[in-house]
């Protein structure tokens, strides 16, 4: 079994708390209908992705649901994914309203969820194959979170590990 890459998009994917944009994103504008958001996009955050799909099953881990395979993955160059659809978003006293919901989703599957509103209360939940993995949302995903993030897919699958074709 394929270890999971669960992605959270405003934060890791859009570094929505940059005072400005940082190298090598762009500013983008969304537009749904009514609605319309301002992203900062990196597009070599599609590369990185579509690469560590030759050792995660991608799943969308965000707020922006379904909606991320519609708004998003075209832009970053992802297929669709599968997504966790969050049935309540109700604040928890500790660690992120996502939490139960990505513990239900997942089982007993190894991991690595990467957000920017998760720390060690999240963690506490899960066992030692799956990685709660926090990112900074002011800078976003990094080419050293993209190295440490494909070890942790290797080191869950160990030597039984071969990547899909």
């Amino acid at each position: 079994m394929r270890p999971l890459l669960l992605l959270d998009f405003d934060g890791p994917l859009n570094p929505h708390r940059a005072k400005e944009i940082p190298p090598g994103y762009s500013r983008h504008e969304i537009v749904e209908g009514t609605k319309t958001w301002q992203v900062l996009l990196n597009p070599r955050h599609g590369v990185e992705l579509n690469s560590l799909a030759e050792v995660f099953d991608l799943v969308w881990a965000t707020s922006w649901e379904h909606g991320a395979n519609r708004l998003l993955g075209p832009r970053l160059g992802l297929p669709e994914l599968p997504v966790i659809v969050w049935p309540s978003r109700t604040p928890v006293l500790r660690g992120s309203w996502k939490t139960p919901y990505v513990a239900e989703w997942v089982g007993d599957r190894p991991f690595v969820w990467v957000d920017d509103e998760v720390g060690r209360d999240d963690q506490a939940g899960f066992g030692d194959r799956q990685v709660v993995y926090a990112v900074d949302p002011g800078i976003g995903l990094g080419d050293a979170d993209f190295a440490t993030i494909r070890g942790y897919g290797y080191s869950f699958a160990g030597k039984e590990f071969r990547p899909h074709d």
